[in-house]
């Protein structure tokens, strides 16, 4: 399969979409059309879930009502397979409590002419504070691939961690 050309729409379309159900409690079961049953897997603040059910169970388990989400950059990467590698970065805030930082890697495997979801990666971006002056977070995604007994990074996605202070 060849890389899909329109990669960078898919991915924002994607982004768009994804938190626009989101972030309405409302819309948030609606979120099981985006995963696949047995082929989606999660890592949701280093707790590891796979297929739709797990998935959806995690996220319908947030108490949380109202998100105030802000996106500070959407990059995405066609993959040889068809799909996009995207990863986010932002900052979220729920409910009253402050505003984080937050990164979400997604991988978009193609199903007809459509995607899901395969691999879907958050974390929020909370540091241990220290006296020094900091040195800037980051996110970085790889996607490796194996070659004979090793492995070889197929995809790389760099990214500080800075956002506008507003």
């Amino acid at each position: 399969m060849a890389l899909n050309p329109q990669y960078e729409d898919i991915g924002k379309g994607f982004v768009a979409q994804y938190y626009a159900i989101f972030d309405d409690p409302l819309q948030r079961p609606n979120l099981v059309n985006l995963y696949n049953n047995e082929q989606s897997f999660m890592t949701f603040e280093g707790q590891q879930l796979q297929g739709a059910a797990k998935i959806m169970e995690k996220l319908q388990s947030l108490t949380f009502q109202k998100i105030k989400r802000v996106l500070t950059a959407v990059d995405s990467q066609p993959m040889f397979d068809g799909g996009v590698l995207i990863n986010v970065l932002g900052r979220l805030q729920c409910d009253e409590d402050p505003p984080h930082a937050f990164s979400q890697v997604f991988s978009l495997k193609p199903l007809g002419n459509s995607f899901f979801c395969q691999h879907d990666i958050f974390r929020l971006n909370i540091h241990d504070s220290c006296d020094e002056d900091p040195p800037h977070a980051f996110s970085q995604v790889f996607s490796l691939k194996p070659l004979g007994n090793s492995f070889f990074c197929q995809h790389d996605i760099f990214r500080l961690n800075i956002h506008d202070s507003a």
